[in-house]
């Protein structure tokens, strides 16, 4: 296990609405999320914060990320859900996108190209772009922590720019975007071997739905025979 890797509290803290606790460097969600565009275009260490991970960040080690305690607050507290849907909503207005949602839990959710699509988009839809990896870590994160349905919502509104290709996305990152949006939990979309290396709270959950989807015969096998998608020959990931 790393040892650079945070406790589930910052992360609790960070998202509870009552305490709303500062990162070291003082910074609040609410802070963090009233930045304008232009900052969160080239700041690039609050992503991190607004849409941990299980896997430690290759661009910010130092980055705290989702333990079992984390993952399980998470999915029992939906004001903590609620919270990471507001920031879900100020990324999808940076990328150009309009969301119909007041609160996590609602059942009338909708994403759709905003009115500021136009300009926005032009920061992001292009080849290698790092917009694209925070892209993949934001659909991953909102699964781990409970928004599925939001991160499935996101990823077709995504698909359908992408447009075959057309739009000059290149089709590596869709790749990744759909792996985020469609894997187990427990396989990071930068693995590359189906059956993955994840963390075991993941795969527990993971085998748990199955055993309960199949009547109690869970069909993973961690050692070959896992769910993922085909492997890729290329590698990339999340920011």
């Amino acid at each position: 296990m790393s040892t650079n890797r945070s406790t589930n509290s910052m992360l609790v803290r960070f998202y509870d609405p009552t305490i709303q606790a500062s990162d070291p460097d003082g910074r609040t969600m609410s802070s963090i999320l009233a930045l304008p565009d232009r900052e969160l275009e080239y700041c690039h260490d609050y992503i991190q914060l607004l849409f941990p991970l299980p896997e430690t960040s290759r661009f910010h080690s130092s980055a705290p990320v989702i333990d079992k305690a984390t993952f399980t607050a998470f999915r029992s507290r939906p004001e903590l859900r609620d919270q990471l849907a507001r920031s879900l909503t100020r990324m999808l207005h940076f990328y150009g996108f309009e969301s119909s949602w007041s609160q996590a839990g609602s059942s009338n959710l909708e994403i759709v190209l905003g009115e500021n699509f136009s300009r926005a988009s032009k920061n992001w839809i292009q080849r290698f772009n790092h917009n694209h990896l925070r892209i993949t870590r934001i659909i991953r994160s909102l699964r781990v922590l409970g928004l599925e349905k939001h991160a499935t919502l996101f990823h077709r509104v995504l698909s359908s720019v992408y447009d075959n290709g057309k739009s000059g996305i290149g089709a590596k990152s869709m790749m990744f975007w759909t792996r985020a949006a469609e894997r187990p939990l427990y396989l990071a979309p930068e693995d590359e071997r189906d059956e993955g290396q994840g963390e075991d709270f993941l795969y527990e959950y993971e085998a748990s739905k199955q055993a309960e989807a199949y009547g109690g015969n869970a069909a993973a096998d961690r050692n070959g025979n896992g769910e993922g998608g085909e492997a890729a020959e290329e590698k990339g990931g999340s920011a």
